[in-house]
């Protein structure tokens, strides 16, 4: 996984950047292009940064990841390089069993090489979500008994009002002004809260109420750092359902498909 991608045209010189986008929320592009929340995604860098700043995707950078990505690449390239010498080489003009021996060789090599990569690259998939995940279970906060007496109060409010609809903008603009100790608090409590809120709700004035606390949710957890790791969980998540080596199962596919007798195995 790769957070940006350079190509070049080889005829013009011309770069285009890509970068790796995490969607956090369901859009279609003005192409029609379909991205789906939970995805990783990599386009084009301009098309990247209009989705991170419209809030429906978030980067992806895991240095040490991308770093056997690059490496991966590397290996292939070298191979290529090797299997091209081997192949054209003077050497082998008189003995075209031994050519044939040493690029069976040089496949097999990268083979083990690339598995050996694989592995390596799902065993540090395995340890960042280790890390991470500890981490974000020893997020420090002090609990604010002020909000912790609000929101009493609120549920308690909430049982004698007609107006609960009023009671969830009033709490919307009360969190825009909380501390990130106070939303955490807050945040331990808007279960109670909603279900005190949405009790005998019916029709558009439920759905409304649920509305408003779906963006209260929202702003609540995006000004803690708790939200910075659940972030990153789930775009690890997403990166483990791609293989690290599909570039080389895809040249490997190429090369079968005019060549039936290699990478046979």
């Amino acid at each position: 996984m790769k957070s940006t991608i350079i190509h070049v045209n080889p005829e013009t010189g011309e770069k285009m950047v890509e970068q790796s986008v995490f969607v956090t929320e369901s859009t279609t592009a003005q192409d029609g292009s379909r991205y789906e929340k939970g995805n990783i995604y990599t386009v084009p860098q301009n098309r990247a940064e209009a989705l991170i700043k419209e809030g429906k995707a978030s980067s992806v950078s895991f240095p040490a990841l991308e770093a056997i990505s690059v490496t991966i690449d590397n290996r292939l390239n070298q191979f290529k390089k090797q299997y091209d010498e081997v192949k054209h080489h003077e050497r082998y003009n008189d003995n075209e069993s031994e050519r044939r021996f040493q690029l069976q060789m040089l496949e097999m090599n990268l083979e083990a090489d690339m598995q050996a990569l694989k592995q390596k690259y799902a065993e540090e998939l395995e340890n960042l979500q280790r890390e991470i995940a500890r981490e974000s279970l020893s997020v420090e906060f002090t609990t604010s008994e002020t909000v912790n007496a609000y929101a009493d109060n609120l549920i308690a409010e909430a049982e004698y009002t007609d107006d609960k609809e009023g009671l969830a903008d009033l709490l919307a603009i009360k969190v825009s002004a909380m501390d990130d100790n106070e939303r955490l608090t807050l945040l331990r409590r808007l279960g109670q809260i909603a279900a005190a809120l949405s009790e005998g709700a019916q029709g558009s004035g439920k759905t409304r109420i649920k509305e408003k606390l779906g963006k209260i949710h929202a702003a609540l957890k995006s000004a803690h750092k708790q939200n910075e790791y659940d972030l990153k969980l789930r775009q690890l998540a997403a990166i483990k359902q791609n293989d690290p080596l599909t570039n080389y199962r895809l040249y490997k596919m190429a090369v079968r498909r005019n060549d039936a007798s290699r990478f046979n195995f």
